[in-house]
């Protein structure tokens, strides 16, 4: 990570982290911006995009762009003059979603009642994710990704299924979610089987 200064220019170079720590790390340098002080944040991690865009909106910060160049994302933020940052007690929520997700799949493996997942839809970051779930209510899990699938931070929602799991793609690609496919446990692999 390292921060320049170029031309009375702020940026953020966050290449090579992966999530969460590249929004959180943006949240926190934006909160110590002064009002109408621009950022521009570069990052390599994937689900970067769909993340800042879900920031930017919750903190009332302003998206002056976002562009993708060289597998990077780069976006350039503007510190709003009534922010609503992200407390604390948001980011301890944040960390313990994690935990969370790992207990829950935990249970869900071992639970011999359990009926057990065997599709697992992908999402472009995992606020998609938790978005997901709760529009879903109950109609799917969300777990954490197997690194089977891919060892980034990430999220997938468990279903029983090959056609409850495009059923449920389709419906939150319709309702403008970004998901990104559907896996097939096989075994101890995992197999892309849409699209």
């Amino acid at each position: 990570m390292e921060v320049m200064e170029k031309e009375e220019k702020k940026v953020l170079d966050l290449s090579g982290l992966m999530c969460p720590l590249p929004i959180v790390i943006t949240s926190e340098k934006v909160r110590r911006l002064k009002e109408g002080e621009v950022i521009t944040v570069i990052s390599t991690d994937p689900g970067f995009e769909r993340d800042i865009y879900n920031w930017s909106k919750q903190t009332g910060n302003q998206l002056l762009s976002i562009k993708k160049e060289d597998g990077k994302v780069i976006a350039e933020i503007k510190k709003s003059s009534t922010p609503s940052e992200p407390s604390l007690w948001y980011w301890i929520k944040f960390h313990s979603l994690g935990v969370k997700l790992h207990v829950r799949q935990f249970f869900m493996m071992i639970n011999p009642f359990s009926e057990k997942p065997d599709h697992f839809i992908t999402f472009s970051a995992i606020s998609e994710g938790v978005r997901a779930e709760k529009y879903l209510k109950g109609r799917a899990k969300l777990i954490p990704i197997p690194d089977e699938i891919d060892p980034r931070c990430g999220v997938v929602l468990a279903v029983k299924g090959e056609k409850k799991a495009k059923d449920i793609y389709h419906e939150l690609q319709k309702e403008g979610f970004f998901v990104e496919a559907i896996y097939k446990k096989e075994g101890k692999n995992y197999r892309r089987i849409y699209p």
